[in-house]
């Protein structure tokens, strides 16, 4: 009998499995334990032909007690052959958990291919079976066998298994809405450093959490700011303040879920104590000195809440290092790494924002004329234009400049 202790035990494994494959693994064993069951797996299936329920793949992503050979020719054949898939689909359409023994008697298994071949080989018995998720072509549940196939569930481990299942579909929800994040955080990193923009993140302290390599490329250059011990370093003492005060200022805003307050800041000068006091701390921008001929960077600090998209768990600040010395990208570099084009579509955004017609980039592609309109179709699709004349707005309004010389593109004067 489960104790109420256990229970909690099992229901903290399952939510912390939403974030986790190493605790959604724990927590199935532990289940399967509870249960008397050999093996267990969270398990994943797509149809092929769901009106003859015809199984087009079929995978265990995350299983206790099953050998990797197991694994792999269930992945690779028998996926197709699961005998208890096909007859929940059959029998078992409105339920949401049940036994083996209620889909297939023990005289039709034995007959099966997939037991003779597989179960047999693997040892794989009797199960229970939840199902979690089901739309027109897919379908995703757990199951738990026993090694004996005179051992079967009973009623008290089909309970267990019914109090669990809100739960179980609560943990499949959040799971997938953290992997959603976690794909969205990594296009929003991949754009960040395609960009080529200089931005770290930093604590109060000035410590760097995070760089770009935008920002590792400024800092190695030791040109006005570096990195040093790990934290921001300015060449001019009164420079390095600033950034400082800027830096913690904006951490406290973070800290304080976006609200500036006052802060205090003292400095001996001549011997005494000077207090100067000022609110709105939620960033601002300092210049950071170079040797000539080089122009002064643009530093802007900012507050980074914690809790936000990138998922940071301390408040910091973020750091931007504009270098107005730099060429700027093209806005066709940008427009690539926003929309993920080609490097043939990202040309010919680029021969088309110059103003030439499609028939001479078209040459200057070395394409012909109907490759170069399909290529443009698809810059159109993936930037969500519908005319040639939206998607040179959509680059006019991207950062970045362009300038013009001869009829060709050149980056702004040095």
């Amino acid at each position: 009998m489960v104790t109420q202790e256990h229970l909690s035990r099992l229901l903290l494994l399952l939510y912390e499995g939403a974030s986790s494959p190493e605790r959604l693994e724990a927590f199935l064993g532990e289940l399967a334990h509870a249960l008397n069951a050999r093996a267990a797996a969270f398990h994943e299936h797509s149809f092929r032909d769901r009106e003859n329920l015809r199984l087009a793949s079929g995978s265990l992503f995350i299983s206790v007690g099953f050998s990797e050979e197991a694994l792999r020719l269930y992945a690779q054949h028998y996926h197709s052959k699961d005998i208890y898939v096909q007859r929940v689909q059959e029998r078992a359409r409105l339920a949401d958990c049940g036994f083996s023994q209620a889909l297939i008697t023990d005289a039709e298994l034995r007959g099966t291919e997939v037991y003779n071949d597989y179960m047999r080989k693997f040892t794989i018995g009797p199960m229970t079976w939840v199902k979690l998720e089901e739309r027109s072509e897919y379908v995703a549940g757990m199951s738990f066998n026993r090694a004996d196939l005179e051992c079967k569930f009973g009623q008290v481990e089909l309970e267990l298994i019914a109090a669990l299942i809100p739960h179980m579909r609560q943990a499949l929800k959040l799971s997938r809405t953290l992997r959603d994040l976690r794909a969205s955080n990594a296009m929003l990193s991949r754009g960040v450093e395609e960009m080529d923009i200089a931005i770290c993140m930093a604590r109060q302290d000035g410590s760097v959490l995070r760089t770009t390599q935008g920002a590792d490329r400024l800092f190695s250059a030791q040109e006005g700011i570096w990195l040093k011990n790990g934290r921001l370093k300015a060449a001019e003492p009164q420079e390095q303040r600033a950034l400082d005060a800027l830096i913690a200022g904006a951490c406290r805003t973070s800290a304080n879920g976006g609200m500036s307050g006052a802060v205090r800041v003292e400095s001996k000068a001549a011997g005494d104590i000077t207090v100067r006091s000022w609110t709105a701390q939620a960033g601002g921008a300092v210049l950071i000195t170079r040797r000539p001929p080089l122009r002064p960077l643009q530093v802007v600090v900012s507050p980074f809440c914690p809790g936000t998209l990138l998922n940071e768990s301390q408040a910091t600040a973020l750091v931007q290092f504009s270098d107005p010395s730099a060429n700027p990208r093209p806005r066709s570099a940008i427009l690539r790494a926003l929309y993920g084009l080609t490097p043939t579509e990202s040309r010919l955004a680029d021969l088309l924002l110059q103003g030439l017609e499609v028939r001479e980039a078209a040459d200057r592609l070395k394409t012909t004329l109907e490759t170069t309109r399909f290529n443009l179709k698809r810059v159109l699709a993936k930037s969500g234009t519908r005319r040639q004349s939206e998607l040179m707005r959509l680059m006019l309004s991207l950062p970045g400049q362009q300038h013009y010389s001869g009829g060709r593109l050149e980056g702004p004067a040095r």
